[in-house]
């Protein structure tokens, strides 16, 4: 829905409520009738019970969790941008690759939690890409906060905390190894027993913490802050780059991307002799109406491709590795042969592709279509052909496949659980 110039306010549910939007969201996931996601941006759901839930991919971003119940519960992949978890329990809770940018989690209980590449870093450096999700009454993303918070035996590895605020947090035995902890406010945490290696401390205020036990390179500590000289000598550098998701290329006009798609036309019916190729290489498409497009044999590493409309495009034999499509509309489209290695197709429909073999009768060989390390959780496969598809550490975590065909696709370290 288009931002309509009104400040939002706050939408409370009941359990019973909240209860029925979760189930909606497991028949979504599962393709059952019924089914929709959950969808509840900016709602008060303080002190509510969301324990041992399954809300892989929602989107709550900036809602009020204070007190909530949430042990056990599976937060894969969801967005919780600027969420105030404040006192929550989230003991046992699987936060996978989940945006808790900005996010208030002070004091809240994350024992045990599964936070594997958790994204925890600064909000204020981030903007979204919705301009209604700024303009929520009292919503004022700052940095994530962490400070007294329980993360005894919590995995953080790989985890991004740059520039949060997690003073005397406890951090317990846990698993930290490559996270990011640049700028980082650590002032009085426990690390006792933590396992920090490979963990980037630059600029991190490690005053009064307690490292006894912790796994670690001594030389990681050579750029944290240990005394009060060092901590203000920080505090005097530049601020450090934060990667910022709308920080894209505007899109292409609508003259500049026909003419890329004639001359790619020119270039595949005179097979190179004249024209040129599609190169989609880090350009903004996003929202884009692709519907039919012919883009066989394209390029386009880290092409925007978010909520672009791609029914019945044709991409055989396409390269667009890291390529973002969360949310895009490929059904019906023909992927024989692609390359999508670690793409981003998060909640896409992919309802009837074709991500079988190509074969390349001139070289007499078979392309298989590599969705390597992709990301697809959330996204609907149902109907597609995946026969031979390689699939490898691909995270199919909540993905719809009813009816898809998946003989002998490669599915070797693909996360397929729901």
């Amino acid at each position: 829905m288009a931002y309509d110039g009104t400040l939002k306010t706050r939408i409370r549910l009941t359990q019973d409520q909240l209860d029925r939007v979760c189930e909606r969201h497991v028949h979504f996931m599962e393709g059952r009738p019924g089914g929709a996601r959950a969808n509840l941006p900016f709602f008060d759901l303080s002190g509510l019970n969301l324990s041992n839930r399954n809300l892989t991919g929602a989107h709550l971003a900036g809602v009020i969790l204070r007190d909530g119940k949430l042990k056990g519960t599976v937060l894969d992949h969801a967005d919780l941008f600027g969420a105030d978890l404040r006192g929550a329990d989230l003991r046992g809770a699987k936060l996978f690759r989940t945006d808790l940018r900005g996010a208030n989690v002070r004091g809240a209980n994350m024992e045990g939690a599964a936070m594997v590449e958790v994204d925890l870093r600064d909000g204020t450096k981030v903007t979204k890409s919705s301009i209604a999700e700024t303009m929520v009454v009292g919503f004022q993303p700052g940095p994530a906060d962490l400070s007294q918070a329980r993360l005894v035996n919590t995995d953080m590895a790989r985890a991004k905390l740059t520039g949060s605020f997690a003073r005397a947090a406890d951090f317990t035995n846990a698993t930290m190894s490559g996270a990011r902890l640049e700028r980082t406010d650590l002032r009085d945490c426990n690390f006792i027993g933590a396992d920090l290696h490979g963990a980037d401390l630059t600029g991190a205020d490690l005053r009064g913490a307690n490292l006894d036990g912790a796994f670690m390179n001594e030389l990681d500590l050579v750029t944290a802050a240990r005394t009060d000289g060092e901590a203000a000598a920080i505090r005097e550098l530049p601020p450090l780059p934060v990667a910022n998701e709308a920080e894209t290329a505007p899109p292409p006009s609508p003259e500049a991307l026909a003419d890329l798609m004639k001359q790619h036309l020119l270039w595949l019916g005179s097979s190179g002799k004249v024209g040129r190729q599609m190169d989609l290489t880090g350009l903004n498409l996003e929202g884009a109406n692709l519907t039919g497009a012919v883009l066989t044999l394209a390029i386009g590493s880290g092409v925007h491709l978010r909520n672009a409309d791609l029914r019945g495009a044709q991409l055989q034999a396409a390269r667009l590795d890291g390529a973002d499509l969360r949310s895009a509309d490929l059904r019906g489209a023909d992927l024989r042969g692609v390359t999508l290695d670690r793409a981003i197709l998060i909640d896409s429909v992919l309802d009837g592709a074709n991500l079988s073999p190509l074969a390349i009768h001139s070289a007499e060989r078979i392309m298989r279509a590599s969705l390597v390390r992709a990301r697809l959780a959330g996204a609907s496969l149902a109907e597609a052909n995946l026969r031979g598809c390689d699939l490898t550490l691909a995270d199919l975590t909540g993905v719809n496949r009813t009816g898809a065909d998946l003989e002998d696709a490669i599915l070797e370290g693909a996360r397929l659980g729901q």
